[in-house]
């Protein structure tokens, strides 16, 4: 008897403490975010996603609740309902899995909770914390989405439905890709060949991910997919969502069918937790076969033999190599250039339904290749360093080998994308071959001034906190004062460069200026290049100072 109870232990969790544990790690993550600078800043840009999605969805909702109150339908009401909750349905099973496999999905203090509880309950854990912290990602359309239905339909009886088939969701897919992301963290940790690939395979996927959107095929898929998606057992959750709402012709089965589903799904996944996550915390990991902490004498790595043809200094290249390698390995720095990608959804939208590139689309790609470049790498050399920083000091290396490191990393992969992207977009904008070299000029010219100003800026404003970002994964940014300094300039000798190379961004700059100058003073477009041309020797000037700084900096840099 004692037997098959300590079994039945270890197999299934003890709901109590698994609520308790949930509890716990939902609390720390609200202090954790609260002290972090960074995913404030990323909460409020989230927040105002949401809100656009919430007024969108508050509309959808209205226009079938109004439908129904004046006996008519809606696209909502006509399997509209079903598509979207599928569609919700699997992308919150998806966004679960990515977070069990990322370390969200790991055990705090190396694991030693496994010592005080049986992996079942720290599972158990595990999902009831996931399903807190995504269930109001959920609610965030479904709420205002049924709040329209009810207000047109002058009841609050949709509340009912929609609640249930949201509690059903959330439940079914957290049990659901859990254990699909546990299992893919296991497969990944026991093979050598996939912990090397897994930031090529994560950031192909998120290059996808975010090239489905912007591009617009994300409808095209859900329309391909629609019978399918309407159809059971995905399907059942609109039919459940409706099943209050009168007049709504919501499938009785249907309802019941998704409550079964859901509820068999959740248990056997949850059960299904519970090895997963044993042998995702157990299993022996594989171990890379080189080495990328020496800041100055690299690894016997590919990237090395490349950076060898450009550079001689040997610690100039393990300077660049190291950085490029961690960069690999842990892209976690790309986060904090990744901001002004958002921009990138309404453009991309535009020029698909126009089937034309905008003149300025070029100088923009010019501007965010040459930003990303600096503040990815250069502009934080010394903090970007950690741990390594005082082998770094302690090294031969000069401050002109430092700099010349991070300068060559960061050039040797932002230049010829930039290049490219500038290029292909400045000729189907349909630019002149001389205003196409001039875009090339600027791409490839940005490219090294930014990250050579970067260096100069960011050893002045050094930052060493890190910001946390799961688990014990932190990354270290660099300073605000070093991203605002860095990105104002950068934009000026940018602005300046399109205006001395093309026509239209000389007419577009006199006729900003002129809407800022008092009195109805007006500038025009002739005297904004001689100004434009004035920038650009300031910052021809500012950049071998930014270098000798840098160099001067990074070179006497003593450890308190």
């Amino acid at each position: 008897m004692t037997t098959r109870r300590s079994r039945t232990r270890e197999a299934l969790p003890d709901p109590r403490v698994a609520v308790e544990l949930a509890r716990v790690d939902v609390k720390r993550g609200v202090r954790w975010a609260l002290g972090q600078d960074f995913w404030l800043l990323y909460g409020a840009l989230s927040a105002l996603g949401f809100a656009v999605i919430a007024l969108f969805a508050f509309d959808i909702g209205h226009d079938a609740g109004a439908a129904l109150a004046s006996g008519g339908s809606a696209w909502f009401l006509d399997g509209g309902a079903a598509t979207a909750w599928s569609v919700v349905w699997l992308f919150s099973t998806a966004m679960l899995a990515f977070d069990a496999f990322s370390t969200n999905g790991d055990l705090d203090n190396d694991g030693h909770y496994l010592t005080l509880r049986p992996a079942s309950d720290l599972a158990g854990g595990k999902l009831v914390s996931a399903a807190a912290k995504f269930g109001p990602m959920v609610a965030v359309p479904v709420v205002p989405c049924y709040a329209g239905l009810a207000l047109a339909a002058g009841t609050v009886a949709p509340f009912a439905g929609a609640a249930t088939a949201l509690v059903v969701t959330i439940l079914s897919a957290t049990a659901v890709g859990y254990p699909v992301g546990l299992a893919a963290k296991t497969l990944v940790r026991r093979s050598s060949l996939l912990t090397r690939l897994k930031p090529l395979l994560g950031g192909a996927l998120v290059v996808a991910y975010f090239g489905v959107m912007a591009t617009g095929e994300f409808t095209d898929v859900v329309a391909a997919l629609r019978p399918a998606l309407r159809a059971p057992p995905l399907g059942w959750l609109g039919a459940l969502s409706l099943s209050t709402t009168a007049g709504a012709g919501a499938s009785l089965s249907g309802a019941v069918g998704a409550v079964a589903v859901g509820v068999g799904a959740t248990a056997v996944g949850a059960g299904l937790t519970v090895p997963a996550a044993r042998f995702a915390w157990t299993t022996d990991r594989a171990q890379p076969t080189d080495d990328a902490d020496d800041p100055v004498r690299p690894p016997d790595h590919a990237v090395d033999r490349v950076l060898g043809a450009l550079a001689r200094s040997q610690a100039t290249r393990g300077v660049a190599s190291t950085a490029l390698l961690r960069l690999y390995r842990a892209p976690l720095q790309l986060v904090f250039v990744a901001f002004p990608l958002i921009a990138v959804f309404p453009l991309a939208e535009f020029v698909l339904e126009s089937g034309t590139v905008p003149w300025y689309v070029p100088w923009v790609v010019v501007w965010y290749g040459a930003w990303a470049a600096g503040a990815t790498l250069p502009l934080n050399p010394l903090g970007d360093q950690g741990a390594g920083l005082p082998t770094l000091l302690a090294s031969r290396a000069t401050g002109r080998q430092v700099v010349h490191g991070y300068v060559l990393a960061a050039t040797l992969v932002a230049a010829p994308v930039t290049t490219v992207a500038a290029a292909a977009l400045g000729a189907a904008a349909g630019y002149t071959a001389l205003e196409l070299a001039g875009v090339v000029a600027g791409a490839l010219g940005a490219t090294v001034v930014a990250c050579v100003l970067a260096a100069g800026v960011g050893s002045l404003f050094p930052r060493f906190e890190a910001v946390g970002f799961s688990g014990s994964r932190e990354a270290v940014p660099p300073s605000k004062v070093a991203y605002g300094a860095f990105s104002a300039s950068l934009t000026l000798t940018v602005a300046s460069f399109a205006v001395v190379a093309n026509g239209l961004a000389r007419d577009l700059a006199a006729v900003l200026v002129s809407r800022a100058l008092p009195f109805g003073w007006s500038v025009a477009p002739a005297i904004v290049r001689p100004v434009a041309w004035g920038v650009l020797l300031v910052v021809a000037a500012a950049t071998p100072a930014a270098y000798r700084l840098a160099q001067r900096r990074l070179g006497g840099y003593r450890l308190a």
